[in-house]
């Protein structure tokens, strides 16, 4: 256990723990769904090819399931810091800075990530209210938006955990 780990407030690194664990399962099922997704396109593609015969829907499926799917990966993202960073100008220098430019990194990501979820909600609310829905499969279109605010949700716990980590001095540098 590092010497950063020590330094948490348990509460802290049960909720780190706990939300690991969630981002980890949101990846896992955004994968899964793009694996499915991909099977049901080849699928799709070789009907469509040799009998003249696609599966019915599969545009819609993919579109919803690939937003789906990028929303589940947002989390798992986020706390693995596997956002594009530019660090050419901040390599050298020293890892408390760094800590404070990732801190600051994270306020934002906290504050889009609210204003995302708060946005998407409103969205999603209107969707439902409006019965929007796909064209072929009449697939409601609120369910892309509940899982969008879901996602956002727990990106901005994954940002206040970084932001906590950073100013109790248990940050992982």
């Amino acid at each position: 256990m590092s010497n950063a780990a020590l330094n948490q407030p348990s509460w802290l690194m049960q909720a780190r723990r706990g939300s690991a664990w969630l981002s980890r399962q949101m990846a896992l099922t955004g994968g899964l769904i793009m694996l499915a997704l991909a099977t049901m396109s080849v699928v799709s593609i070789t009907g469509r090819a040799l009998f003249h015969m696609a599966i019915p829907g599969d545009y819609e499926l993919v579109e919803a399931g690939l937003g789906i799917s990028v929303f589940l990966f947002l989390p798992e993202c986020h706390r693995q810091k596997g956002h594009v960073i530019v660090d050419v100008f901040t390599n050298h220098l020293a890892p408390r800075v760094r800590g404070g430019l990732d801190m600051l990194g994270d306020i934002l990501f906290l504050v889009a990530s609210v204003v995302m979820a708060w946005r998407l909600f409103d969205g999603g609310v209107d969707a439902h209210n409006y019965m929007e829905q796909s064209m072929i499969l009449e697939l409601p279109l609120w369910i892309v938006y509940a899982v969008g605010v879901f996602s956002s949700v727990v990106v901005a716990i994954s940002a206040i955990e970084n932001i906590l980590s950073f100013v109790t001095g248990a940050n992982d540098e």
